[in-house]
C-alpha cells in the first residue's frame, strides 16, 4: 500500500481534500491519511466538517505523496512557522510533493519551491510570483511537475 498524506487546515477548500483522496481511494492501492494543524473536525471554508486522522506534527514514516491543499486558510497557515516548518520536516520523508490550488504559497514559504518551476490557480499566479521570487511561476499550465515537487492550479 502506498501512503498518501493530504495537509488540510481551517478553511481548506473542501474540493482539494475530497478530490484527489477520492481519485486515490478509486486507483486502489493507496493509503490515504488526512492531516490538519490538529486532529479531529477541520472545517472547510462552506462549512463543511472534515475529519484529520492525526495532528500534522503527528506524522511518522516515509509517505509516497505529500499533497498539501489550498483554500481561503492558506494565507493563515502559510505565515505559521509550526505548521510551515512541519511541512518541511516532512519533505525529505516523501517520494513526491505536491499541492493543489493556493497550496502551493505554503510549499513556496517552506522554501520547496525555491528554484523551480510551478503554478497555482490562475487569479494567484501574479502574486505567487511577486510574494517569491525564486519561484518560476507557470500561470498557462494547470499542472507543473519540477522533478519530486509537482502544483497544480486546483480544482475549483
Amino acid at each position: 500500500m502506498r501512503r498518501v498524506v493530504i495537509v488540510a487546515f481551517p478553511d481548506v477548500q473542501s474540493l482539494d481534500v475530497a478530490g484527489p483522496a477520492e481519485v486515490f481511494a478509486a486507483a486502489g492501492g493507496y493509503r490515504v491519511d488526512v492531516v490538519a494543524p490538529t486532529a479531529g473536525v477541520v472545517r472547510a471554508s462552506s462549512g463543511i466538517a472534515l475529519w484529520a486522522d492525526r495532528a500534522l506534527a503527528d506524522v511518522r514514516g516515509a509517505i509516497d505523496t505529500l499533497v498539501v491543499a489550498g483554500g481561503a486558510g492558506t494565507r493563515e497557515v502559510m505565515a505559521d512557522d509550526t505548521f510551515v516548518s512541519a511541512i518541511r520536516r516532512l519533505s525529505p520523508k516523501c517520494r513526491r510533493v505536491s499541492s493543489v490550488c493556493s497550496g502551493a504559497f505554503v510549499l513556496a514559504a517552506a522554501g520547496l519551491l525555491d528554484g523551480r518551476r510551478a503554478t497555482t490557480h490562475w487569479g494567484w499566479c501574479d502574486l505567487l510570483a511577486e510574494s517569491f521570487p525564486t519561484v518560476t511561476v507557470e500561470p498557462d499550465r494547470i499542472f507543473v511537475r519540477d522533478g519530486d515537487v509537482w502544483t497544480s492550479a486546483g480544482v475549483t
